[in-house]
Protein backbone atom coordinates (compact mmCIF):
# COMPACT_ATOMS: atom_id res chain seq x y z
CA UNK A 1 0.00 0.00 0.00
CA UNK A 2 1.30 3.58 -1.25
CA UNK A 3 2.46 5.82 1.20
CA UNK A 4 -0.38 8.46 2.06
CA UNK A 5 1.71 11.52 1.29
CA UNK A 6 1.93 10.21 -2.11
CA UNK A 7 -1.34 10.63 -3.29
CA UNK A 8 -2.54 13.72 -5.30
CA UNK A 9 -4.02 16.71 -3.24
CA UNK A 10 -7.49 17.12 -3.85
CA UNK A 11 -8.54 21.03 -3.39
CA UNK A 12 -12.04 20.76 -4.26
CA UNK A 13 -13.98 19.09 -1.61
CA UNK A 14 -17.23 18.65 -2.04
CA UNK A 15 -19.74 17.50 0.75
CA UNK A 16 -19.51 13.46 -0.35
CA UNK A 17 -15.75 13.44 0.00
CA UNK A 18 -14.64 10.55 2.95
CA UNK A 19 -11.77 10.29 5.40
CA UNK A 20 -10.68 7.63 7.08
CA UNK A 21 -11.12 7.59 10.93
CA UNK A 22 -11.68 6.18 14.47
CA UNK A 23 -15.69 6.27 16.17
CA UNK A 24 -14.78 7.44 19.50
CA UNK A 25 -18.33 6.57 20.67
CA UNK A 26 -18.24 3.07 18.65
CA UNK A 27 -15.79 0.70 20.54
CA UNK A 28 -12.90 3.05 18.27
CA UNK A 29 -13.72 1.58 15.20
CA UNK A 30 -12.11 2.39 12.33
CA UNK A 31 -14.97 4.01 9.50
CA UNK A 32 -15.44 6.54 6.86
CA UNK A 33 -16.03 10.03 7.64
CA UNK A 34 -17.86 13.02 5.38
CA UNK A 35 -16.73 16.42 4.62
CA UNK A 36 -20.86 17.26 4.71
CA UNK A 37 -21.02 15.41 8.28
CA UNK A 38 -17.50 17.11 9.72
CA UNK A 39 -18.83 20.80 8.45
CA UNK A 40 -22.19 20.09 10.29
CA UNK A 41 -20.13 19.10 13.64
CA UNK A 42 -18.38 22.08 13.57
CA UNK A 43 -21.25 24.23 12.82
CA UNK A 44 -23.45 22.89 15.33
CA UNK A 45 -21.23 21.66 18.30
CA UNK A 46 -20.07 25.73 18.48
CA UNK A 47 -16.38 24.86 17.45
CA UNK A 48 -16.12 27.61 15.20
CA UNK A 49 -16.52 31.11 17.29
CA UNK A 50 -19.44 33.00 15.95
CA UNK A 51 -21.18 35.99 17.68
CA UNK A 52 -24.40 35.04 15.83
CA UNK A 53 -27.04 33.10 18.14
CA UNK A 54 -28.12 30.23 16.76
CA UNK A 55 -31.30 28.26 16.39
CA UNK A 56 -33.58 25.66 14.94
CA UNK A 57 -37.26 26.62 13.60
CA UNK A 58 -39.87 24.00 15.01
CA UNK A 59 -43.20 24.52 14.31
CA UNK A 60 -44.87 22.98 17.17
CA UNK A 61 -47.88 21.42 16.59
CA UNK A 62 -50.60 20.11 19.71
CA UNK A 63 -49.09 17.55 21.83
CA UNK A 64 -45.52 18.55 20.65
CA UNK A 65 -43.38 19.67 23.11
CA UNK A 66 -41.02 22.42 22.71
CA UNK A 67 -37.89 21.98 22.26
CA UNK A 68 -34.29 23.49 23.72
CA UNK A 69 -32.03 25.68 21.49
CA UNK A 70 -35.42 26.85 19.13
CA UNK A 71 -37.41 29.74 17.91
CA UNK A 72 -41.17 28.50 17.50
CA UNK A 73 -44.56 30.74 17.92
CA UNK A 74 -47.28 30.18 20.55
CA UNK A 75 -49.38 28.85 17.57
CA UNK A 76 -49.30 26.74 15.17
CA UNK A 77 -48.16 28.46 11.91
CA UNK A 78 -46.90 25.94 9.68
CA UNK A 79 -43.67 24.42 8.56
CA UNK A 80 -43.03 27.29 6.38
CA UNK A 81 -43.12 30.87 7.32
CA UNK A 82 -42.96 34.49 5.99
CA UNK A 83 -40.81 36.29 7.56
CA UNK A 84 -43.15 39.31 6.75
CA UNK A 85 -45.76 37.76 8.16
CA UNK A 86 -43.93 37.38 11.24
CA UNK A 87 -44.89 40.00 14.96
CA UNK A 88 -43.41 37.69 17.68
CA UNK A 89 -41.69 34.30 18.43
CA UNK A 90 -41.00 32.16 21.53
CA UNK A 91 -37.46 31.89 21.58
CA UNK A 92 -35.31 29.00 24.15
CA UNK A 93 -33.52 30.79 26.63
CA UNK A 94 -30.57 28.42 25.54
CA UNK A 95 -29.06 28.96 21.94
CA UNK A 96 -26.82 26.29 19.73
CA UNK A 97 -25.12 24.40 21.67
CA UNK A 98 -26.43 24.50 24.66
CA UNK A 99 -25.76 28.25 25.34
CA UNK A 100 -27.52 30.03 27.94
CA UNK A 101 -28.24 33.48 26.19
CA UNK A 102 -31.89 34.97 28.27
CA UNK A 103 -29.75 37.89 29.70
CA UNK A 104 -28.75 38.67 26.51
CA UNK A 105 -32.81 38.89 24.75
CA UNK A 106 -33.34 42.36 27.39
CA UNK A 107 -30.14 43.80 27.20
CA UNK A 108 -29.05 44.58 24.18
CA UNK A 109 -31.71 43.76 21.88
CA UNK A 110 -34.88 45.20 23.36
CA UNK A 111 -35.09 48.29 21.23
CA UNK A 112 -32.56 47.57 18.78
CA UNK A 113 -32.83 46.04 15.19
CA UNK A 114 -31.68 42.39 14.63
CA UNK A 115 -30.66 40.29 11.62
CA UNK A 116 -31.84 36.84 11.01
CA UNK A 117 -30.63 34.48 8.56
CA UNK A 118 -30.56 30.73 7.19
CA UNK A 119 -27.91 29.69 8.14
CA UNK A 120 -27.47 27.27 4.94
CA UNK A 121 -28.96 30.12 2.77
CA UNK A 122 -28.22 33.78 3.52
CA UNK A 123 -30.32 35.01 1.07
CA UNK A 124 -33.18 33.99 3.33
CA UNK A 125 -33.19 36.92 5.62
CA UNK A 126 -34.87 39.23 8.26
CA UNK A 127 -34.50 42.72 9.67
CA UNK A 128 -36.79 43.05 12.90
CA UNK A 129 -37.10 45.34 15.79
CA UNK A 130 -36.72 43.42 18.94
CA UNK A 131 -39.61 45.35 20.78
CA UNK A 132 -39.92 43.31 23.71
CA UNK A 133 -38.84 40.06 25.89
CA UNK A 134 -41.24 38.68 28.44
CA UNK A 135 -40.43 35.38 30.48
CA UNK A 136 -42.90 32.78 29.29
CA UNK A 137 -45.69 32.19 32.33
CA UNK A 138 -46.36 29.01 31.50
CA UNK A 139 -43.18 27.46 29.52
CA UNK A 140 -40.15 29.04 31.96
CA UNK A 141 -37.40 27.84 29.86
CA UNK A 142 -38.74 30.03 26.65
CA UNK A 143 -39.55 34.04 26.06
CA UNK A 144 -42.22 35.77 24.51
CA UNK A 145 -40.44 38.10 21.89
CA UNK A 146 -42.42 41.28 20.50
CA UNK A 147 -41.13 42.20 17.06
CA UNK A 148 -41.06 44.96 14.28
CA UNK A 149 -40.74 44.02 10.72
CA UNK A 150 -38.10 46.12 8.74
CA UNK A 151 -37.37 44.36 5.70
CA UNK A 152 -36.99 40.82 4.96
CA UNK A 153 -36.93 38.18 1.91
CA UNK A 154 -37.54 34.35 3.00
CA UNK A 155 -39.10 31.99 5.34
CA UNK A 156 -38.64 30.38 8.71
CA UNK A 157 -38.52 26.33 7.43
CA UNK A 158 -39.33 23.50 9.96
CA UNK A 159 -35.81 21.68 10.74
CA UNK A 160 -33.64 24.43 9.40
CA UNK A 161 -31.24 26.58 11.53
CA UNK A 162 -31.18 30.32 11.64
CA UNK A 163 -28.29 32.77 12.95
CA UNK A 164 -29.40 36.29 14.98
CA UNK A 165 -27.25 38.73 15.49
CA UNK A 166 -27.68 42.66 16.50
CA UNK A 167 -27.39 45.17 14.26
CA UNK A 168 -28.21 47.79 16.97
CA UNK A 169 -30.06 51.28 16.55
CA UNK A 170 -29.72 51.47 12.43
CA UNK A 171 -29.79 54.85 11.35
CA UNK A 172 -29.89 56.08 15.26
CA UNK A 173 -29.31 59.59 16.23
CA UNK A 174 -33.55 59.40 16.79
CA UNK A 175 -35.12 58.64 20.20
CA UNK A 176 -35.40 55.58 21.53
CA UNK A 177 -38.83 53.81 22.02
CA UNK A 178 -40.06 50.65 23.62
CA UNK A 179 -43.32 48.60 22.88
CA UNK A 180 -44.20 46.26 26.07
CA UNK A 181 -46.78 43.28 25.30
CA UNK A 182 -49.22 42.84 28.30
CA UNK A 183 -48.53 39.50 30.47
CA UNK A 184 -50.13 36.25 29.98
CA UNK A 185 -52.53 35.48 31.59
CA UNK A 186 -53.53 39.14 31.89
CA UNK A 187 -53.11 41.02 35.07
CA UNK A 188 -54.46 44.72 36.17
CA UNK A 189 -50.84 45.73 37.31
CA UNK A 190 -47.88 45.71 34.58
CA UNK A 191 -44.51 46.21 35.84
CA UNK A 192 -42.14 47.22 32.59
CA UNK A 193 -38.63 47.08 32.00
CA UNK A 194 -37.63 49.28 29.59
CA UNK A 195 -34.24 50.69 29.76
CA UNK A 196 -34.66 53.76 28.03
CA UNK A 197 -32.44 55.23 30.25
CA UNK A 198 -35.43 58.35 31.18
CA UNK A 199 -39.15 58.84 32.35
CA UNK A 200 -41.07 58.06 28.81
CA UNK A 201 -44.19 58.67 27.98
CA UNK A 202 -46.32 56.25 28.11
CA UNK A 203 -49.65 55.37 25.37
CA UNK A 204 -51.41 51.62 26.14
CA UNK A 205 -53.85 50.14 23.70
CA UNK A 206 -55.68 47.12 24.48
CA UNK A 207 -56.02 44.25 21.83
CA UNK A 208 -58.27 45.85 19.85
CA UNK A 209 -56.57 48.73 19.56
CA UNK A 210 -58.55 50.62 21.42
CA UNK A 211 -56.77 53.41 23.57
CA UNK A 212 -56.30 52.58 27.44
CA UNK A 213 -55.74 54.72 30.48
CA UNK A 214 -53.95 53.93 33.63
CA UNK A 215 -52.00 55.23 36.06
CA UNK A 216 -47.93 55.30 35.79
CA UNK A 217 -45.69 54.87 38.64
CA UNK A 218 -42.15 55.43 37.20
CA UNK A 219 -39.87 53.42 39.95
CA UNK A 220 -36.50 54.54 38.06
CA UNK A 221 -35.48 55.41 34.65
CA UNK A 222 -35.46 52.24 33.49
CA UNK A 223 -38.43 50.58 35.51
CA UNK A 224 -42.14 51.80 35.90
CA UNK A 225 -45.79 49.99 36.47
CA UNK A 226 -48.85 51.06 35.52
CA UNK A 227 -52.33 50.29 36.95
CA UNK A 228 -55.69 49.71 35.40
CA UNK A 229 -59.03 48.87 36.79
CA UNK A 230 -59.27 45.52 35.18
CA UNK A 231 -57.18 43.09 33.23
CA UNK A 232 -56.94 42.64 29.76
CA UNK A 233 -54.05 42.13 27.40
CA UNK A 234 -52.88 44.80 24.88
CA UNK A 235 -49.70 46.57 24.51
CA UNK A 236 -48.09 49.88 26.17
CA UNK A 237 -45.79 51.97 24.19
CA UNK A 238 -42.90 54.24 25.57
CA UNK A 239 -40.59 56.96 24.24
Amino acid sequence: MARISTYALDNNVVGTDKWIGTDSSGKNLTKNFSAAAVANFLNTKGVIESQALRYTYQNVEVGDVRASETISFSSTLGDTVSFASVTGWMISKNAKPNKLVETFYTAPLVGNQILITNAANPSSWGIFTWDSSVKNSTEQDFYDIGLTLVNSTGDLIAGQDYFISLLGNVGGGGDKTYVFFSPTPAVNVWTVTHNLDKYPSVSVVDSANTVVFGQVDYINTNQLTITFLFAFTGKAYMN
